[in-house]
């Protein structure tokens, strides 16, 4: 019966599972009682959802308990940029970004049983603690340049899709006192598009390698900043795979006459070693194809073929930090202190495999130089009756992004973020909903380094979050573990 549990869960799961962009690509809202509490949960970790946020606690969780939590996410960004080349028509309200697709939706789902006569409790959950999804291709390839999104060039599409299966397990030392180790498969998808040849920055630096052809005689660096711009533009696209090894490790203490926990829970950072595909396409016609076309010159198909990538990056380590409190009567309150270290998100290059004969370079480098980060996280849960419990949290999210990594992937500045939620039990089972609305500070960039992207102006997000959870306890009467 417990092995039937797991593989329908599973399935359930996996059939769901996409990538989301919650709080910088970090995702904090992986149990609906956690995020209707702001997130504030790692002293707490009294459900599944222990398995993320501190997997210590499922050490005083009894019988075998199951538990499915997920929210649907809606992004809207808004970009206002503060130059244009000549002739660009900027939509009235700026730019629009989605998260993508346009809603989505990201499950997460736990099992955790004590193995009867020992100390010992079993838990495996899988859940993704980072996610991206946005999506700035409000236009057609066939369009004026002048009427599509201004920064393409920097970036049209980002997908970041990741996946944490964690077997874990978690010993009582005392009555009072719990720790957890589990390591972790950690599965990824990456997807990266953005406009080539932009006629201010590569298309004059490929117009240059043509000069000799096209212009012969001519200065080339003054015939590649004309051929720049009378090249067609290009859509790149570079989508790969990884799994790499991972590791989660916990710790809970209950000082039960003062009704105060002490939480800490830490998520090791992962490095990926990403395998895919890339793949181009070019506008046609475009001014020079009269010119490839009698000098028999190479077509863009061949310069730039379809061909395996590889490419790396590293996600941060997460270490968390709680106290909770239920000393006062049917309520408890709690708070985290979240730490991430975004440094090692430094950039991620792409190493192409068809290099001789063809236009595509060694080694394309996307370059981010994350910043380390930073979250505060308040919450407060009571129980109205015994059976009906309501929440309500608020947390800050501290921006990761330098003002130079600012753009079509990572539209993003600090973030103030309110909570509410509610639970009602129904014996041993529980049904929880919560509702975040996640308000981003404007970000206003000007880098003279992204003049020729476009890419400075102002940025306006508001992400929308609704979610839910169930838990079922196969192991007693009441699903709450404080009763």
């Amino acid at each position: 019966m417990r092995v039937r549990l797991v593989l329908l869960y599973l399935v359930v799961f996996l059939s769901f599972s996409q990538g989301a962009r919650a709080s910088g690509f970090s995702i904090l809202e992986l149990g609906g009682r956690g995020a209707g509490m702001g997130g504030a949960f790692t002293a707490i970790a009294d459900d599944g959802s222990a398995l993320f946020y501190n997997p210590a606690g499922i050490a005083f969780q009894k019988g075998l308990r199951a538990e499915m939590d997920g929210f649907l996410v809606k992004g809207n960004y808004h970009f206002f940029p503060s130059a244009t080349p000549p002739g660009t028509i900027v939509p009235k309200g700026g730019y629009d970004g989605t998260v993508s697709p346009k809603i989505q939706f990201l499950p997460a789902a736990y099992m955790t049983t004590d193995l009867p006569g020992t100390k010992w409790t079993l838990g495996f959950g899988v859940y993704a603690p980072f996610g991206l999804g946005d999506n700035w291709t409000d236009f057609k390839d066939s369009q004026p340049a002048n009427e599509k999104f201004v920064g393409r060039f920097a970036g049209t599409r980002g997908l970041l899709q990741n996946l944490w299966a964690q077997p874990t397990l978690a010993y009582s030392l005392t009555d009072n006192m719990s720790v957890a180790l589990g390591p972790a498969l950690v599965y990824t998808h990456l997807l990266l598009e953005e406009s080539i040849l932009n006629p201010l920055a590569d298309g004059v630096v490929f117009g240059k390698t043509l000069a000799p052809l096209l212009l012969p005689g001519q200065d080339p660096t003054l015939a590649g900043q004309s051929l720049g711009r009378l090249l067609p533009e290009g859509r790149a696209r570079f989508a790969g795979t990884a799994v790499a090894p991972g590791m989660t490790a916990g710790y809970l203490y209950k000082h039960r006459r003062s009704k105060t926990n002490f939480g800490a829970s830490w998520r090791s950072a992962v490095t990926y070693h990403v395998t895919g595909k890339a793949s181009f396409a070019f506008t046609s016609p475009f001014p020079l194809q009269s010119f490839f076309t009698a000098l028999n010159a190479p077509t863009f198909t061949s310069l730039f073929p379809t061909q395996d990538i590889k490419a790396s990056f590293t996600t941060p380590n997460t270490l968390n930090l709680g106290i909770a409190n239920s000393a006062f009567k049917k309520t408890t309150f709690s708070f985290d202190f979240v730490f991430q270290n975004y440094r090692r998100f430094k950039e991620i290059p792409l190493n192409f495999s068809q290099t001789q004969g063809t236009a595509t370079p060694p080694e394309l480098d996307f370059f981010f130089n994350f910043h380390d980060t930073y979250f505060l996280r308040f919450g407060v849960e009571r129980h109205l009756t015994r059976n009906t419990i309501v929440r309500a949290g608020y947390y800050y999210d501290h921006a990761a992004a330098p003002d130079t990594t600012v753009g079509p992937f990572f539209p993003d500045n600090s973030k103030s973020v309110l909570t509410a939620g509610a639970s009602r039990q129904f014996g041993n089972k529980e049904v929880t909903f919560f509702y975040q609305g996640a308000f981003q500070q404007d970000r206003n960039v000007n880098v003279a380094a992204n003049a020729n992207n476009f890419t400075n102006g102002t940025y306006k997000v508001f992400i929308h979050l609704i979610g839910f959870g169930f838990r079922l306890n196969k192991g007693g009467t009441t699903i709450d573990t404080n009763q």
